[in-house]
């Protein structure tokens, strides 16, 4: 069955004695063997840190599979039960530890406790996570660095468990067993996207609960705002952008990008039933502006036909356009707009919206309910490409 801790496992001085505490209760009882089997705890066999794009990615593997909802997210006490990393840059005091489990929804998210140079737990919240297990031994947690405070560059960091803490005065099993490792979180950004091949789709898989918000006619005025209200919710949206519109904004791309935002070509000048001469400078203007190259086409007006595909494919995107459409660029008003959209969403739904070409402050204002909405009715959000099966791409800086 899971095991406690006992108070008196660490019999040192105090602040030896909170150093102790700090790592013991990194993975208590949460890799005990389940209630009744009498076997001793799961072992720690393996761990890793890598960065994959924008995320960051702790893997645990270990003797037994691990009953997650019996561990602590957020670690109270020496009797928790819990699994955690711990991650402190070099030369400095303090950490950071990431703590699995929790019920429920044990999957998506993690807890994130600041120690201070004493071992000390100062603060402790639950942040943004997936978590997956591949197999019934592994355990895969993903998550955005910033989310956990963490910047880019290197940190030293292990994994410590409750290992019955009575043999010898040891309260702790660590990988590594002694010392930590080393790794370095590298600034990554956004430089292309795969699946950008001839086609044309006007939606994702019917069989998954999840859809893209897509917004055209950017950038504008009104794009800061919509991604304002992207970041708050915590909702990935594809924008599809005009040429002629890019001059002094930039840096509204680039934010775009660095918020896990997506980036597609909407023409130079809005011009329906476009040719390559009307396509290629946009994506040229994307990439001279951020680096990334998009993968995605949108025709103005959905107006598309077999030689505006070939001229997209032959930037390197395939033509996407929409299969909801609350008419937004009518003004219709915000309450249309909302009803429009919630009712005719449906998985893999790719839902066009507008942040530029007139005034989008009646969409804007729809935008959180629309979120809210499809989010209790238990719908996920993604870029077009992610929708899609496919993936973006990342780059280090330099």
């Amino acid at each position: 069955m899971y095991r406690k801790w006992p108070a008196n496992i660490c019999p040192i001085g105090s602040s030896r004695k909170l150093a102790c505490i700090a790592l013991a209760l990194l993975a208590a009882a949460s890799l005990a063997a389940p209630a009744g089997t009498g076997a001793a705890p799961p072992r720690l066999l393996d761990a890793s840190l890598s960065q994959a794009g924008r995320r960051l990615i702790f893997t645990v593997r270990t003797s037994e599979p691990v009953v997650l909802k019996r561990l602590e997210r957020r670690p109270s006490g020496v009797a928790s039960r819990f699994l955690c990393m711990e991650l402190h840059r070099q030369a400095r005091g303090g950490s950071r530890r990431l703590c699995l489990g929790g019920a429920p929804n044990s999957h998506r998210g993690a807890g994130l406790e600041l120690l201070n140079a004493r071992g000390q737990v100062t603060k402790s919240k639950t942040i943004a996570a997936r978590l997956r297990r591949p197999d019934p031994d592994e355990l895969v947690l993903a998550l955005l660095p910033a989310d956990a405070g963490l910047l880019p560059r290197r940190y030293r960091w292990r994994v410590v468990v409750d290992s019955d803490c009575r043999h010898a005065g040891n309260c702790e099993e660590s990988l590594p067993a002694q010392g930590e490792r080393l790794f370095r979180l590298r600034p990554v950004r956004a430089v292309g996207c795969t699946g950008g091949s001839a086609g044309l789709l006007t939606n994702g898989p019917r069989e998954r609960k999840v859809v893209a918000l897509t917004f055209d006619d950017g950038p504008s005025d009104y794009t800061s705002g919509f991604l304002d209200v992207l970041r708050r919710e915590r909702v990935p949206g594809t924008f599809f952008e005009i040429g002629q519109e890019i001059d002094g904004r930039e840096a509204t791309l680039r934010r775009i990008l660095r918020e896990g935002d997506e980036i597609g070509n909407h023409t130079s000048h809005h011009t329906e039933y476009p040719g390559y001469a009307d396509i290629a400078p946009t994506t040229s203007l994307i990439e001279s502006a951020t680096h990334f190259r998009p993968c995605l086409f949108r025709p103005p007006g959905g107006a598309v036909d077999s030689s505006v595909i070939a001229a997209a494919a032959a930037d390197g995107m395939r033509t996407v356009t929409w299969d909801v459409d609350p008419a937004d660029w009518s003004n219709p008003g915000s309450a249309a707009v909302y009803n429009r959209v919630v009712d005719a969403v449906q998985p893999g739904s790719i839902v066009l919206m507008h942040d530029g070409g007139g005034d989008r402050a009646g969409t804007l204002a729809a935008l959180p309910r629309i979120i809210d909405t499809l989010r209790a009715r238990g719908y996920r959000f993604a870029t077009v490409t992610e929708l899609l099966g496919e993936r973006m791409l990342y780059r280090p800086y330099g």
